[in-house]
């Protein structure tokens, strides 16, 4: 009797061996299949994509917004910002325009923005005129999204100006956002007969660090054409103080990056 129940937990005990063998297999096995399947899906929503994100221009600078009211010429007291004007260019495939690759309707999706060591910073949508200066306005602010008027021809009367998100649905304007980074160093007062310039070299003055205001930007480009098709691109950004051969310091940066084959997704 005593050798039956012995032999019965043997018996038990290679059941639950091979069981737990096949299942490890099996589910290695799935995964590896569900992986292939995924990716032979991503592969295909871009092959025939008829959008992509060609170039994306970065400038970036500072400014210092004057808080002494003597309005002497000497005497400043600044609240100094950082900021980064970006403008993303997206193109369509095919020399002539047709359903698939007109945009019908665009918009920004999850924007989000990590925090940097100094500062507040928050994302604007910025008026293309405005584009290299330090001007922007509170109301165009951005929360989590931005949905853009498309156009669908080419505005001739100037029926909608560019201080409204406007996008054309041929590709041909870029989308231009403003990353401002506030209150990076506030009440700097400054006394001096020099000239002041008004750009990044008030960070060097103030001796705050680009490390300090190291940031990136995250958010969705989504596309629908007039198939009533979905189209998404996500874009993460850094923010960039520098280009290589010189940094916001000696005034402004300006940086341009070239894109290949950066398709759109497929969502249909």
């Amino acid at each position: 009797m005593k050798n039956l129940w012995k032999n019965l937990l043997m018996i038990l005990l290679i059941c639950i061996l091979i069981f737990v063998f096949y299942h490890a297999i099996f589910a290695k096995y799935r995964n590896k299949k569900k992986l292939e399947k995924d990716t032979i899906s991503f592969s295909e929503s871009i092959k025939n994509s008829p959008f992509s994100v060609s170039k994306i221009i970065f400038y970036s600078s500072a400014y210092g917004e004057n808080q002494n009211t003597t309005f002497q010429q000497n005497s400043w007291i600044l609240n100094i910002l950082q900021y980064s004007d970006i403008a993303i260019y997206l193109e369509h495939t095919g020399e002539s325009l047709n359903a698939l690759n007109t945009v019908k309707k665009l918009s920004l999706e999850n924007i989000q923005l990590s925090p940097s060591k100094l500062g507040t910073p928050s994302l604007y949508y910025l008026d293309s005129l405005n584009f290299g200066t330090a001007n922007f306005k509170e109301q165009d602010k951005l929360d989590t999204s931005l949905e853009f008027t498309v156009l669908n021809d080419e505005n001739a009367n100037q029926e909608i100006q560019s201080n409204t998100p406007v996008f054309f649905t041929d590709c041909s304007n870029p989308i231009t956002l403003k990353y401002v980074n506030s209150a990076v160093k506030e009440n700097y007062a400054i006394t001096s007969h020099d000239p002041i310039f008004f750009d990044g070299r008030l960070l060097k003055m103030a001796n705050i660090s680009l490390q300090d205001l190291t940031a990136n930007l995250q958010f969705s480009i989504h596309v629908v054409n007039h198939n009533d098709q979905d189209f998404y691109y996500q874009i993460s950004l850094p923010i960039y103080l520098e280009n290589g051969n010189e940094n916001i310091y000696d005034g402004n940066v300006l940086l341009e990056k070239t894109l290949e084959n950066a398709k759109f997704r497929g969502n249909f």
